[in-house]
């Protein structure tokens, strides 16, 4: 028994030793994009025993798209690369030396590059400077895959890049605290929709595209304008229109009431006014009367979606807040008569807590999924 256990330690002692003393040589290398030789950071690059598949050693690109590690010299090995958006890449180093350099190529997968600028929006109401907005809260949510893509709390930089990958659809939420909550409906070559934007809100965004390679890549640079959040601020909500001598919500009007809906729903801390006016044509009483009704109308749609009857109250001003010159006596043609023919949305109260706080981007679209119908009236 003592034989054996002598022979044991003799022959780990010499394994032990073989690996200590076992020759390392020097792996360096760098990851560009196939189409334009661009460095990319961040990529996984892994050294495989060629036989067994085992993982030797693993290392990351720095932001120079550079990488290196040491390996066990008189092995054959397999270099993988790899990296979320890209195919992955494979290589085989049969032989080491004492300079060891090796270039690797990916091509990226079809999808496009989101890169987002955060900017306040106040200088749309005359303020003259136009801030970035740090220390957002930035979630990614993969509506086909049902996974997070990103979670980045109180961001320190104004900005951030993503790549959407083909037939997926995401759900962008930005918050930061005294602003309204800004979600994004994001289509990638789903429904012949190469990339489409849904449910943007009040404000739609200034999106630049750059597509390449017959439009199944591209980058979108855009600036996402936060509103701030603060008593008596005054929204227009852009084409909601009403036929003349008319208060029922037009099938195109209800679908710009549903982004109006979302904004609610993400916001539900807000307390708000629908104001509703309406052109000059008619008696000044008749015409505080129908605005009285659209704006009812509209308050009815919203409450109809789910949203806490509560937090709603409608206005109606008549014609006595008119945007253009068409007042009484003046002819002007009907796209002039129809800008009149307006709802405006005003922020009335906002509760001390939010209730989606403490709620991740995931949990509130599980939720939103499980979510029925409730009916409220209206008082």
């Amino acid at each position: 028994m003592k034989r054996i256990t002598r022979f044991a330690s003799i022959f780990a002692f010499c394994f032990i030793t073989t690996i200590t003393f076992a020759q390392m040589a020097n792996v360096k290398g760098v990851v560009t994009e196939k189409d334009n030789q661009a460095s990319i950071k961040n990529v996984r690059i892994m050294a495989l025993d060629a036989t067994t598949h085992a993982i030797i050693a693993t290392t990351f690109t720095d932001t120079e798209g550079h990488f290196n590690f040491n390996l066990p010299e008189g092995q054959e090995y397999k270099i993988v690369a790899e990296k979320k958006s890209f195919f992955h890449q494979e290589m085989s180093l049969t032989s080491l030396n004492e300079i060891n350099a090796i270039a690797i190529s990916l091509e990226r997968k079809p999808g496009y590059i989101f890169d987002v600028s955060l900017m306040d929006a106040s200088h749309k109401r005359g303020k003259a400077k136009v801030d970035a907005i740090i220390g957002a809260r930035i979630e990614i949510y993969n509506n086909t895959s049902h996974k997070e893509e990103l979670v980045l709390m109180e961001h320190n930089q104004p900005s951030f890049i993503f790549n959407f990958e083909e037939g997926n659809h995401y759900t962008i939420m930005v918050r930061k605290k005294g602003y309204l909550t800004k979600r994004i409906e994001a289509y990638i070559n789903v429904d012949d929709c190469i990339l489409c934007f849904d449910g943007m809100g009040i404000v739609e965004p200034n999106v630049v595209e750059i597509m390449t390679h017959e439009n199944q890549r591209g980058a979108f640079l855009s600036n996402l304008e936060m509103e701030p959040v603060a008593i008596n601020t005054t929204f227009r909500i852009e084409n909601l229109y009403y036929d003349y001598n008319e208060s029922n919500i037009r099938p195109d009007a209800a679908l710009v009431l549903d982004n109006v809906v979302q904004v609610l729903k993400d916001n539900p801390a807000i307390k708000i006014e629908m104001g509703s006016h309406t052109d000059a044509r008619g008696t000044d009483h008749y015409n505080l009367i129908l605005s009285e009704a659209r704006a009812k109308s509209a308050v009815e749609y919203l409450v109809a979606q789910g949203i806490d009857a509560n937090h709603l109250t409608w206005k109606g001003y008549g014609e006595k807040q008119l945007i253009n010159s068409c007042k009484n006596g003046v002819e002007c043609a009907e796209e002039m008569h129809q800008e009149n023919r307006r709802t405006e949305l005003k922020i009335t109260g906002i509760e001390y807590e939010d209730p989606l706080d403490k709620k991740s981007l995931r949990q509130i679209i599980e939720s939103e999924r499980g979510y029925q119908d409730v009916s409220f009236s209206l008082k």
